[in-house]
């Protein structure tokens, strides 16, 4: 038994002699890249479809950056056997990707115009009434009716009268 042990741990020993020095080459062949192209560090630089600014840029990227980009967002791209495949898939993305900004923001700003309209008390309904003597206009009828106070000025209201946009 005592043998066998002896020569599990010489192996091992040995294993671990043999990855140090594929680490040690894996290293000079870094420091070699990055003698060869000063650009390059050691980082990796990953490659994010927020990063890009324009479609131009599609074409200079690597096919790693771009099976990464494509990889990120959800799209196949197991067929693609060709850069120029990659590439246009990442146009593709990029397009739409600016399509649903777009489209994001038009509804953002929909969204925001309709919050302006609705009363400030229930927020439910849409801005209806003026509160007279101060004449502010931030409330349904329904809430109006209830005030005693203006919300904007805290000016006692006398009535509140319903109004009628056209």
């Amino acid at each position: 038994m005592d043998g066998f042990f002896l020569v599990q741990s010489e192996i091992a020993s040995a294993n671990t002699e043999d990855d140090d020095e594929d680490d040690e080459d894996d290293d000079e062949e870094e420091e070699n890249l990055e003698d060869e192209n000063p650009g390059l560090s050691r980082k990796k630089v990953r490659a994010s479809l927020s990063d890009l600014s324009s479609l131009e840029e599609v074409e200079g990227m690597s096919v790693r950056q771009l099976k990464e980009i494509l990889a990120r967002n959800f799209v196949n791209y197991s067929g693609c056997c060709e850069k120029w495949e990659l590439v246009e898939k990442v146009n593709r993305l990029y397009k739409e990707n600016e399509e649903n900004q777009k489209f994001y923001g038009e509804r953002m700003q929909l969204q925001d115009e309709e919050d302006d309209s609705l009363c400030r008390i229930c927020m439910d309904a849409v801005i209806d009434c003026v509160l007279l003597e101060c004449g502010h206009m931030v409330t349904c009828t329904k809430c109006g009716k209830r005030m005693s106070e203006c919300p904007i000025c805290r000016q006692y209201v006398v009535r509140a009268v319903h109004v009628f946009k056209s």
